[in-house]
């Protein structure tokens, strides 16, 4: 008997060990304007959805553009390419829920293609019947993405608790 239908899963952090690039990202923007590094706790603490609120924390967004502080970060980040891997044991907990007969889902704030690229890169995405990510770089709301999918596929959320 398995326990869970479906497992809803987040890309950066959660499957993807990027933390620390995304956190190098940040204080590379920071340095570029002569302001203090903040350090893993505090990038921590910080982080909020829609992205833009943690940006907020750190940055005045009228003297800096979000959208300029976004296309640094995200051109950082795809230069650190080389760099990117999952979290140990991922590919082991995906085929287990695999092997269990769990449907498996990505919800993101990252863009959907980026997604796509590297699900076939360390060789994943068969695992996934969906992947829902952004269609741009502003890294905005997964709960609407998620609903939507919900509403449109007959899945009923209130069957589904969430798991940190």
């Amino acid at each position: 008997m398995k326990k869970y239908d479906l497992i809803v899963w987040d890309w950066n952090g959660t499957l993807l060990d990027d933390v620390y690039i995304a956190l190098e990202a940040v204080n590379r923007t920071l340095r570029k304007r002569n302001m203090n590094e903040i350090d893993i706790e505090q990038y921590y603490s910080f982080v909020d959805m829609p992205i833009i609120r943690f940006y907020e924390h750190i940055f005045d967004l009228d003297k800096v553009p979000f959208s300029v502080l976004s296309k640094e970060f995200t051109e950082f980040t795809e230069a650190q390419e080389s760099n990117l891997k999952l979290h140990d044991g991922v590919i082991e907990k995906l085929q287990d829920f695999k092997c269990r007969g769990c449907r498996q889902i990505i919800v993101s704030a990252a863009h959907i293609e980026q997604i796509k690229y590297y699900l076939e890169k360390f060789g994943i995405a068969e695992y996934f019947e969906a992947v829902l990510g952004a269609d741009d770089f502003l890294a905005e709301s997964k709960i609407e993405r998620a609903e939507k999918y919900f509403a449109e596929n007959d899945i009923n959320c209130d069957n589904y608790k969430r798991r940190s």
